[in-house]
């Protein structure tokens, strides 16, 4: 009777070891998870659910130690705790975030909006509670997963969009207005990308809300009418008459599709979009 594999390594100080591996076939195919977590207990904790889940864990401590290992072997997906002992938290995910296109999920200590906005803006996909149960944070983790899934295609296929004065590269994470660059958090620019791969098309807000914030987020329409504030007030010439990322009432956003030497279209319509 073959035995179900574990497969659990560490970075840095911490023990390697393996349980049970799979065949090497089997191995590429499981997806690779990183873990930072300060406490020896959460780290385990947090690598017996996934691990549960057939993912491969590779786990350690320091915000140092989980630095090279990304660097050496990028994983698929990354688990942090803000509280590593050696660096802030937030600029690991900052790091993180530029070295690794993947998926990041904090697990926060404290669930204050302002704790959550911050990491958001540091670039975690996604944030859970230290408490959650063992399937909110495997489903936080899938759905943040499946999001860069389906990112992937449309971010290669289409790295720059132009509309109107502004210019949008995908995989640079910049934007221009008439060749200056606009300053965004990265939750303006998860917001923007969101809507700027399906440029001209309707993006309901549940999914805005969930591609920029994550699932828990998906019925807050308060925190997208207030990122999309922000956007205006940077990308549009007349903020209160939008002409880029303009409303479909009751629906969700979109962002028009400008010929390259039109400011305003239809100035009549732009009013009807305010909101």
């Amino acid at each position: 009777m073959q035995t179900e594999s574990v497969i659990h390594r560490s970075y840095g100080s911490t023990p390697m070891h393996s349980e049970c591996i799979r065949q090497m076939t089997a191995r590429q195919q499981m997806a690779i998870v990183m873990v930072v977590e300060s406490s020896e207990q959460s780290r385990r904790r947090l690598g017996r659910i996934l691990m549960s889940d057939g993912l491969e864990v590779v786990e350690t401590a320091s915000a140092l130690d989980a630095l090279r290992g990304a660097f050496r072997q990028p994983p698929q997906a990354a688990v942090v705790d803000l509280t590593t002992p050696d660096m802030d938290g937030l600029e690991l995910v900052r790091i993180l975030r530029g070295a690794c296109d993947i998926p990041i999920v904090v697990v926060a200590r404290s669930r204050e909006p302002q704790e959550v906005v911050r990491s958001l803006d540091a670039g975690a996909d996604d944030v859970v509670d230290a408490a959650c149960t063992p399937v909110e944070l495997l489903a936080r983790l899938h759905g943040a997963m499946r999001r860069y899934g389906k990112r992937e295609p449309q971010t290669r296929a289409q790295a720059r969009i132009t509309t109107g004065s502004l210019l949008i590269d995908l995989g640079a994470q910049t934007v221009q207005k008439r060749g200056q660059l606009v300053p965004l958090t990265r939750t303006e620019h998860r917001l923007l990308n969101a809507l700027a791969v399906r440029i001209g098309e309707t993006v309901s807000h549940r999914d805005l809300l969930t591609e920029a914030w994550g699932y828990e987020y998906s019925n807050d329409t308060q925190y997208l009418r207030l990122y999309v504030g922000y956007l205006r007030a940077k990308l549009e010439d007349m903020p209160a008459r939008p002409s880029y990322i303009l409303n479909e009432w009751g629906v969700g956003y979109r962002l028009a599709r400008l010929p390259i030497e039109q400011a305003i279209e239809e100035p009549e319509r732009v009013l009807a979009n305010v909101g």
